[in-house]
This record gives C-alpha cells, structure tokens and sequence, in this order.
C-alpha cells in the first residue's frame, strides 16, 4: 500500500515484519533504511500531537540508539496511522542473551564478557537518552534490541516520556518487575511524571538480569511463609541478593551466579540502586561496567568462559563440575573430525581435470598439390567445341555475305545446337561435380573442426562435474551437519527440561499483568492452564485474547522461564550425540559412494574425449588436404572449361 508523509514523501509498505497488540511494522519498498509501523486503532489527537513532537526532536545522537519517528504518515483520508522509523538490521530482543541455548544459537561465540559489554551499552543507552531531555519510562528485556557486536537500540519509542514547551506528554503503561516502588505505590501511570531517576531503577534491573544470567533482583527463596512475588518484593525493597539488609525475607535462589564474585563497585551500585534514595546514574554505571569489562579474564576450558579477574578459580567451570549446570554452552563436546575421520584425505583423492581443449590447427607439412590430370573425354569435349566455334563462326561471316537475311536465323539455330550438344553438357557436368565435391569436402573439414573443439561428450562431462562438485561440497560440510544434528538433538533436551519447569506455573495461581479471573477462566477453557501451554496461543484462539494479551502472555511466560536452570542429562545428551553421529556417517557413505561412481564416469567420459580430439586430428589433416586438392583440381578445370 501507499502512504503519505510530510512534503508529499511516498513510503510503499512491502512484507509485514512483525505484530504486535498496538500495531504492525513493515518494510518499505525504496526506502529500505527505514521501516513503517501501522497503528490498528486511529492514534488519538494527544498520541498525534507526541509523534510531531518527537519528529521534530530526532538528533543523531537519539537515533544512534533509538528507532526513533522520523516522520508521520496519513492514509488516503489524510487521517494519521502511523510513522517511519530507523530500520534495525540484525538486531533481536535482549532477552535472548539471558537463556543459554539461546545465546548458544545466536550468539554462538560469545561469553560472559559479552554479557558485561552488553550490560555496558545498556547503560551508555540510557545516558545518550536522558541526556537528550527523554525518559523511556516503560522499561522491558522486549523494547531492546541487541545486535552481535553487542550494540543496543530501543523500540517502541512512541511509549517514551517526552516534554513539549507547555506540557509533557506521559508514558502510561509499564511492567511492574521494571517499575520502581515510588510508581508502584501509585497504582496507576497515567499523567505520572516519570524521571531519570525512575529510569535508573530500571536500568539497574536490566543490567542486574545481563550479570546474573536473567535472574531478576527481587525473586529468589522465600524465607517467610507469605507469598512474596517480584512486585511486592520490590514495594518492600527485598533486593534478594543484599549483603547490607539484615532483614531480608528473600535469599538468592540456588545455583545463582554471587553478587560477592563481582568487583566491589559493582556491587555497590547494585544496592545504591535498589536499596538507597539516591539511585547511581547511567553515567555511573558506565564507568564500573567499562572497568569490570577490562579486568576480565579466561579460562583454560572454554573461551566462553571469561569472569572477573579477582577470582581464584572460573565460576562457571564450578557450576558445571560441582552441580552439572552449563550457563554457557559451546561445542567442545562435539569433535566432529574423529567422529566422521579425515574428510580433507578422502576428497583429495578426487580432483579431476577437465579435458584440455584445444583449436585446431593444421601442423603439416603441406604437400605439394599437383592437379589431377583432366579425363580424356573432357579434353575431347575441349577440342571439339573450338572447332565447332570456329565452324560456327567462319559459316556465319560467309552467309552474312551470301544470304544477310536468314544469317541470324543461322546463328539461333547453331546457338541451340551447340548449347545442346552432349560434349558441352559434359563439361558443364564435370564442373558442377567437381564443385560439389569441394563444396561437400569444406563442409565435413567444418564440421570436424567443430566436433574437435567442443566435444559432443562435454556437455556431459561438465554436467557430472557440476554435480561432483557439488557432493564434494555436501562432503567437506559434513563435520557442520554433524555439529547441526548434535545442537538440535541438544535443544530438544533442553526445551523438555524447560517445559517441564514452566509447567510449575499455573496460569490461576500467578498474577499475570492485566489477565484477570475472566481471561484466566478462558485461558483454562481452552487449554492453557500453565506456562508451558502459552506456546498454543500462537495457533489457538481464545475468546477476549486478543494480540495484545497474547503479547502479555508471552512476556509471563518469558519471565517465568529466567528462573530456569539448566541442568544437561549427560546419558540422554550421549546417546543424541551417537545418534546424530550413526546418521552423519549413514550420509557419509552414500556420499563417499556417489562420488566414486561419479568421479570414474568422469575419467571414462575424458578418456572418450581425448581418443576422439585423437582419432579426429587424424581425419582433419586428411581432410584438409583433400579440401586443398579439390580447389586446385576445380580452378584448373575452370581455366580449361573457360
């Protein structure tokens, strides 16, 4: 479709990209830095009057970490439905980096320094932002996008808070596991002014879940016998991994990365945040966090394993050692190279060489060409047509003397007679012979020439070497599908251990954001009763569930799921690494069969091929001769038939 900016700019909406409760973003046709998000409901005056608001304030230093509106579009009734913003490419939501199996597909080289890195542009985020006079306001892991160099971006920057020269104009919904206690005491959003400082509390959760592996700061093990979820863990200022509160009724649950394993100043800051009055800013977070980043160093084990310098042995080799807990999956397991042997050995072996082709050319030497000797009946045909001429014009002059009036009648008549003579009809006949005997020899010299030069047989053997190639390439792949096999038997066992985790989490017995008794009793009806079967919503349909609270569901779902901890079933993951083995190697040697057959039609079609350029060359220099001789015997007939 077709849309219309300020100053008649025209932005073509192609594929949809993604959908979401307040609308969807597309990509457009030719401004493919750029993308659309299209409002299901018309925006209302006040939402219309904040886009041209922050239109007019983009800066690149906003749009370096933002999608920011960078202009407002009208449909064909010239009523606004959205705007344009900065295309982000290869960035996805920063809560992928707290699940190891996500980060192990995503970002399949990254540690914990790249938590820490990640962590850090978190913060430079924020301050480019406050700096710039905004408060984002409804901080969540989903409206950041993360990239593999580990730069960060906001989305959905149209929920900022933003001040006009008369007004502000407020961000009015939230996540309460994000929201500050001040906020939260005041139970709703709406024409709350919101601050930096606000923010900073949750800047300081975010950065908390990047150095704790999605582990949130107010949600550990209950120590008292009320229930204390992450909300009212906040209202009460139960920061789960205090060093400082005497009082705690929250413990950092089991199998946690420790707050003490961090430098002091980190530490510090994590409890100014959550524990003080005065909130530490983004810039003071960058500073720590850029410091932690250099004093970091690597283990022997894995080059994912990196930590703070301080430390006497790697963490993360201890959770693995001590409770069989991987945060950080790699590959060394897999050792593709002994398990499928030496790949690079067995294709070496099949290198084959496509024929050399050649243009033909003659070599000599060049024999004499004599002209054949001309048939007697031929020089007799000669002979008698010079005195039958010579006849024919000596009676002609005699009868122009004696008889003028019937010498042309005469000389017609002789003209038939002689052009129907059997002697000139037989020189006549030799040339046309002759010619057609050199014409015929030119056309099979051609013809060999071309059947020497491109082979019949090499369409054939380019074609079998095209495909060779190509299972030379399936085999030099082999160790990377062993590896693909092996990661996706691997991600099954953990998808199962982790749908067995959100099956705890009963959708009745947990508040959910905004799902309330009515939606719970739909939810239940229609099957999803837990965290675990949240997964449905994608393919069911539930009565007064619409794309938004689909939206909520899913970030239930995603927060429940931070709690999780992986633990690997070494036997299950074993047998799935020998069963993906047994059905690389199964593949191997179909491969190695397929080659071998293809690799000797091949040397069978080339040997065919270099016999015949062979044989032919025998033929061209023949037939080259032949050619030669034919053109001299037919100009010597020309000159005696002239």
């Amino acid at each position: 479709m077709i849309w219309h900016g300020r100053n008649n700019e025209q932005y073509v909406t192609t594929r949809e990209l993604g959908k979401g409760g307040e609308g969807s973003v597309y990509e457009l046709q030719s401004h493919h830095g750029l993308v659309l998000k299209h409002y299901n409901e018309p925006p209302s005056p006040d939402r219309i009057a904040k886009l041209e608001l922050m239109v007019s304030m983009r800066t690149p230093a906003i749009e370096a970490y933002a999608a920011w509106p960078v202009d407002i579009v009208h449909n064909d009734t010239d009523a606004v439905c959205g705007f344009v913003m900065k295309k982000l490419t290869g960035y996805i939501p920063l809560h992928h980096v707290f699940s190891p199996m996500d980060r192990k597909k995503m970002f399949p080289d990254k540690g914990y320094n790249f938590l820490v890195h990640v962590a850090r542009n978190v913060a430079t985020a924020f301050h480019k932002l406050h700096e710039a006079g905004l408060v984002v306001g409804d901080v969540n892991e989903g409206n950041i996008l993360v990239s593999a160099s580990g730069m960060v971006a906001f989305i959905d920057c149209d929920s900022f808070q933003v001040k006009g020269p008369h007004r502000y104009y407020f961000c009015e919904v939230g996540i309460p596991r994000y929201t500050p206690p001040e906020l939260l005491r005041k139970k709703t959003f709406e024409n709350v002014v919101r601050t930096p400082h606000t923010d900073n509390f949750s800047m300081a959760v975010l950065i908390f879940q990047l150095l704790f592996l999605g582990r949130h700061p107010f949600a550990g093990k209950n120590r008292t016998a009320g229930d204390i979820d992450e909300e009212t863990a906040i209202r009460q200022g139960q920061f789960a991994y205090s060093l400082t509160n005497t009082k705690k009724k929250l413990t950092p649950p089991p199998a946690s990365f420790a707050i003490t394993a961090l430098p002091q100043d980190v530490s510090d800051l994590f409890h100014h945040a959550f524990e003080a009055e005065e909130r530490p800013t983004a810039a003071d977070w960058v500073k720590a966090l850029a410091a932690l980043l250099v004093d970091m160093t690597t283990c022997g084990v894995s080059k994912l394993h990196s930590y703070p310098a301080a430390l006497q042995e790697c963490p993360w080799c201890a959770f693995r050692k001590e409770m069989g807990i991987m945060y950080f999956l790699d590959d060394s397991y897999v050792q593709a190279n002994a398990a499928l042997g030496n790949i690079e050995h067995f294709i070496n072996g099949f290198k084959p060489q496509r024929p050399e082709l050649r243009k033909w050319v003659f070599k000599g030497p060049m024999p004499k060409i004599t002209p054949a000797p001309l048939p007697p009946q031929v020089l007799r045909a000669k002979k008698l047509r010079i005195w039958v001429s010579i006849g024919i014009a000596v009676t002609g002059l005699v009868m122009g003397f004696l008889h003028p009036a019937i010498t042309v009648t005469f000389l017609l008549i002789a003209f038939y007679v002689y052009t129907r003579s059997g002697w000139v009809n037989t020189l006549a006949q030799q040339q046309k012979t002759m010619a057609r005997n050199h014409a015929d020899l030119t056309a099979r010299l051609r013809n060999t020439i071309r059947d020497y030069e491109q082979p019949a047989d090499m369409v054939a053997y380019n074609k079998g070497l095209d495909t060779l190639e190509q299972l030379i390439h399936q085999f030099r792949r082999l160790p990377d599908e062993l590896m693909r096999r092996t990661k996706l038997h691997e991600e099954q066992l953990y998808n199962e251990q982790l749908d067995d985790y959100l099956r705890r989490f009963d959708i009745e017995s947990h508040s959910i954001p905004s799902i309330g008794p009515e939606r719970k009793r739909a939810l239940y009806s229609s099957g999803i009763r837990n965290a675990s079967h949240i997964s449905l919503l994608a393919t069911t349909k539930v009565p007064g569930i619409g794309p938004a609270y689909v939206q909520k569901m899913l970030d239930w779902r995603r927060q429940m799921a931070t709690g999780f901890v992986y633990i690997p079933d070494n036997y299950r993951l074993g047998i799935a690494r020998q069963t993906a083995a047994d059905e690389v190697n199964t593949l191997k040697q179909k491969l190695e069969q397929r080659i071998r057959t293809e690799y000797q039609s091949l040397n069978f079609l080339k040997l065919n091929i270099n016999n015949r350029m062979s044989a032919l060359e025998k033929q061209l220099d023949i037939l080259y001769i032949k050619v030669h001789q034919a053109q001299a015997d037919l100009e010597v007939f020309k000159k005696v038939a002239a």
